[in-house]
């Protein structure tokens, strides 16, 4: 089965969330999208629902290597980033890149990123990422 994920791609498989899990991630999704800039606020939601049937859950945030300032996502909706936070769940990096049905982590900085190879990921307590952004 495929499912359609992020700007015209299209993962072979997706997070199989229970309803009420797919629920809370599409309105999160809908809540901090890619041009909100509020990649932690998102994750929080997504680290919640992912680790009540993945205890290996875990968020992770994407740093530019060396002396390079920003991060490049490939949406057009978004020019760069300092930094970015996303979760890791059930195999899969969820993000507002990659929607809710998520895109095979093994992928991921491949398929949404560019310059991947100049990248640094990181693992990070997403509760302690831009604490109260979700009201601003």
């Amino acid at each position: 089965m495929t499912r359609p994920h992020g700007p015209g791609i299209v993962s072979t498989m997706a997070i199989e969330w229970t309803p009420e899990e797919r629920a809370a991630v599409d309105a999160a999704m809908a809540a901090f999208p890619v041009e909100s800039g509020k990649c932690a606020a998102l994750a929080r939601v997504v680290f919640a629902e992912g680790r009540r049937r993945d205890a290996e859950t875990k968020g992770l945030q994407i740093r530019p290597k060396s002396a390079a300032r920003y991060i490049l996502p490939k949406t057009p909706r978004v020019a760069f980033w300092h930094s970015h936070t996303y979760v890791e769940t059930h195999a899969h990096a969820v993000d507002a890149l990659t929607g809710t049905s998520g895109c095979e982590a093994a992928s991921y900085l491949g398929e949404h990123w560019r310059y991947s190879m100049q990248l640094d990921v990181v693992p990070v307590d997403v509760e302690s990422v831009d604490r109260g952004i979700e009201d601003q």
